[in-house]
């Protein structure tokens, strides 16, 4: 079981004294329903009737502190487990190499770190009950045997053939729900997509009209396995019922005529059994949202393991980087040496590569080339996010080696065509509260925002005010390489032509390296060099001046 292991293994608490309490608890439960059948069996003495008393309030009490401990005990590492497990997928998944987390897809990532957890710590309780309940029934078993063996007999037998066909179900009903969470996972990149391109459903009635087909079509899917599932363990619910009621007519009606002991203890075992609906109707209870924890859990686990398959390897640790962060940021030339990335199979194959290229400290270079001619996987290689799958970076001669790939990367800022831009100035140390709001005019969005903090007042803009901001976020970091992925197409005239014949210069000036992708052909005169790919390949490299 996917949930037992992922609980077994983080826990910290004593396992051995949890069970102990919990094993204690049901002793206690039972030894209640002992003294009472016991007292009301025997009501002819006055001492007799005290001891009973007594026993009855040492094992309620006994009860009451055992159980408190196992469900306090067992929230709390539940809670504890469960925020552990997802800090521990948030660090891996930024570890992550970049295409390991688009090849694993933001739907499954999502899905895990929110709703698995979620699922999880909302179980605990019911494991709790299960737990107990189960040992209630061991223990109210024994208490059977001191009884009547036959009866327990009897007893074993019905739970045991009841437990198997409940589990062969249970487990058809862990299918549907494993289906149901990929169906989940595919509506949820349905949702993503619609929102991310609300604008563009909006604009087509045909296009909507498809989308919410294929976005009814999962969530009946889901609908309909999560039917099934439900559907298996409310039959196992009434199974279990029916198996209970069988339990007791064979007990009333059938043992007493094969055992001529059992009537005298008839009353006492019937108490039992009937004390045994309530455990079992917690186990039966319980096991649903047990196999969708469990089923949650597996995901979790699924998660973890593909994330560890996509880890960087040989990335050192942060105390490490800051020793020699110099290194790379003091550059003097960066040289590409025949990199080259592949990826896709057979036909949908696409090859960028081989790029032999030197860029030198402070020049501006403009990488130009036609939709899918691979602009933009070349700056992720060059940017170290894409590992190459042959060729050399070198920075002043120094081959970077997948031990120097963070601290390398840590030399370059961007502002990506998908860019994200956080209301929180992540990464920046101390904040030139000046230099902050001076471009942020610059920007000429100091109308619409301002630094609160280390915050901005509000990300809540126009894609092209937001990529003006994300601009100033990446300037306040202060990397020695800028890199700006189709930065100005989604501004207006007035303000491209600010960033290509201002903002450009002022960076230059600065001595920042500026890598930018640009379509605008009318200001290619402003780069120092001009880098042009067609299918992946450099046909050109021009220098200032030179004509498109």
């Amino acid at each position: 079981m996917r949930l037992t292991e992922l609980l077994v293994r983080d826990a910290r608490t004593s396992l051995q004294r949890l069970g102990l309490m919990a094993l204690l608890a049901g002793a206690a439960s039972t030894g209640i329903l002992a003294i009472v059948n016991s007292a009301a069996a025997s009501q002819n003495g006055h001492s007799n009737h005290l001891v009973s008393v007594a026993l009855y309030g040492i094992a309620l009490l006994v009860y009451i502190f055992s159980q408190r401990y196992v469900l306090q005990t067992t929230t709390d590492e539940v809670e504890r487990i469960v925020d552990e497990r997802r800090r521990s997928l948030i660090r891996k998944l930024a570890d992550c190499e970049l295409l390991g987390v688009e090849k694993i897809g933001h739907g499954a990532i999502f899905s895990a770190i929110n709703a698995d957890t979620q699922t999880i710590s909302q179980t605990a309780g019911s494991l709790i009950l299960g737990v107990q309940a189960v040992m209630m029934i061991f223990w109210t078993t024994i208490y059977i045997a001191t009884l009547s063996l036959p009866a327990l007999a009897l007893v074993a037998v019905v739970l045991l053939v009841a437990a198997r066909l409940y589990r062969k179900r249970g487990e058809r009903a862990g299918i549907d729900l494993r289906r149901a969470h990929e169906e989940v996972v595919a509506l949820h990149e349905m949702v993503e997509g619609l929102l991310a391109g609300f604008k563009e459903v909006k604009l087509s009635s045909r296009r909507a009209a498809e989308l919410l087909q294929d976005a009814v079509m999962v969530s009946g899917r889901t609908a309909f396995f999560r039917s099934l599932a439900q559907r298996a363990l409310g039959v196992n619910f009434v199974f279990s019922q029916v198996a209970i009621f069988i339990l007791l007519g064979t007990l009333v009606f059938i043992l007493p005529a094969l055992s001529t002991t059992f009537a005298d203890s008839t009353v006492k075992v019937l108490t039992a059994v009937l004390f045994l609906v309530g455990p079992v109707s917690g186990v039966i209870s319980a096991a649903p949202q047990i196999t969708v924890a469990n089923a949650a859990a597996e995901n979790l686990l699924k998660l973890e393991k593909l994330f560890d398959e996509n880890v960087e390897k040989g990335i050192v640790a942060d105390d490490a980087r800051e020793v020699s962060a110099a290194v790379f940021s003091d550059f003097s030339t960066i040289d590409l040496r025949h990199l080259t990335f592949a990826r896709g199979e057979g036909s949908e194959r696409f090859v960028v590569g081989p790029i032999d290229l030197s860029i030198r400290r402070g020049e501006t270079l403009f990488i130009t080339g036609g939709n899918g001619s691979g602009k933009t996987t070349f700056i992720k290689m060059l940017t170290g996010l894409y590992q190459a799958d042959s060729g050399e970076i070198l920075v002043d001669g120094r081959l970077v080696g997948r031990a120097d790939m963070q601290r390398y990367r840590d030399i370059f800022g961007a502002v990506f065509s998908d860019f994200h831009l956080f209301p929180t100035l992540y990464g920046v140390e101390r904040i030139d509260r000046e230099r902050a709001a001076s471009l942020i005019d610059e920007m000429e969005v100091e109308n619409k925002a301002h630094l609160d903090g280390r915050r901005f007042s509000t990300v809540d803009l126009s894609t092209g005010q937001r990529k003006r901001l994300a601009l100033v976020a990446t300037q306040l970091e202060n990397p020695p390489i800028m890199v700006l992925d189709e930065w100005a197409a989604d501004q207006d005239p007035h303000f491209r032509a600010k960033f290509y014949q201002l903002v450009l210069p002022r960076l230059r000036a600065a001595g920042i390296t500026v890598i930018a992708i640009t379509h605008d052909d009318k200001y290619f005169h402003h780069a120092d060099r001009r880098l042009h790919l067609e299918d992946g390949r450099v046909t050109s490299i021009s220098s200032k001046g030179a004509a498109a």
